[in-house]
């Protein structure tokens, strides 16, 4: 029997961790808006995957001796798409506004349907057609303006989405068999490497890092990334993972929330119109899998 059946006060717990990680992750699209312009953003990526890597190192040092090739060959192929997304993300950011970044990035839910289907075999369901087709028309309506086209920030974002749901599909197949905290240490320490690489000569701007890029950068290493990705992985443990999906599909909610008040960025109607048919076709899909899960 599943542990979130045998304790409802942890199911409850977990319930209310996972939407405290959608409130952080909901104010990490204002806050590197804000400081997106002032630095190459390899060059914070990178910053914040190293401190992620060395906290989660910390965290999980009396079992870093369990690390093997298995362990860093899967950290090393799920760090690609995870640190490519925040990659296209960050650079989006120059060029989209954050409500619409966080709307745009809840996409990757819709994707992951046809990467399974591709990769694992999964058939693709009408729910998800359904939810698909109305997450795709708020898409349009988001990030059209009459008839110009979408920025090269809302490409960027849709394109981190697409790189959210690789990862997503390929952590489903790695985590199950392994340790998660010692699965996201190697995640971490690969994406820290790689984005090393990408920033290259740019790395020595770490040193002139003003108080609110080092801030910044601390609260998204930290909170956005190490507690985020451990608090996740430990309450999945007491909640049923089709709920945990729907908690955390609230994050655009909250990035739109904090864009508006922090950055005073508002939606006109037809926006307006777009993001809810965008969380109305994520919903759709999340909550198709769900009754499924049900079923089976």
């Amino acid at each position: 029997m599943k542990s979130w059946r045998l304790r409802p006060y942890r199911s409850v717990l977990a319930d209310l961790s996972l939407v405290g990680i959608c409130v952080i992750w909901g104010t990490s699209f204002a806050i590197v808006k804000s400081v997106v312009g002032e630095t190459n953003p390899a060059t914070f990526i990178a910053a914040r995957f190293t401190l992620a890597a060395i906290l989660l190192g910390l965290i999980a040092s009396r079992r870093l001796h369990k690390l093997d090739r298995e362990l860093w060959k899967a950290g090393f192929v799920l760090a690609v798409p995870l640190m490519l997304g925040f990659l296209a993300q960050t650079y989006g950011l120059q060029g989209t506004t954050a409500s619409k970044a966080g709307f745009i990035t809840g996409m990757h839910v819709v994707f992951t349907p046809f990467l399974e289907q591709k990769f694992l075999r999964n058939r693709i369901m009408p729910y998800q057609m359904a939810g698909v087709g109305v997450a795709v028309a708020g898409l349009g309506l988001l990030t059209l303006d009459r008839l110009s086209p979408p920025t090269y920030g809302d490409l960027l974002v849709l394109a981190c989405a697409f790189c959210f749901a690789v990862h997503l599909v390929l952590l489903g197949h790695y985590s199950p068999a392994m340790d998660g905290l010692l699965l996201s240490v190697t995640q971490m320490v690969w994406a820290a490497v790689f984005s090393i690489l990408v920033a290259g000569s740019d790395m020595v701007q770490v040193v002139q890092f003003d108080k609110d890029l080092i801030l910044s950068v601390a609260y998204l290493g930290v909170m956005g990334t190490a507690l985020a990705y451990l608090v996740q992985t430990t309450a999945q443990k007491y909640t049923p993972p089709t709920r945990a999906a729907l908690i955390l599909q609230t994050e655009p909610v909250f990035s739109s929330f904090f864009a508006r008040l922090w950055l005073d960025e508002r939606f006109n109607i037809q926006q307006s119109v777009g993001a809810i048919l965008i969380l109305a076709g994520i919903l759709l899909c999340q909550a198709g899998d769900a009754r499924r899960s049900r079923e089976v």
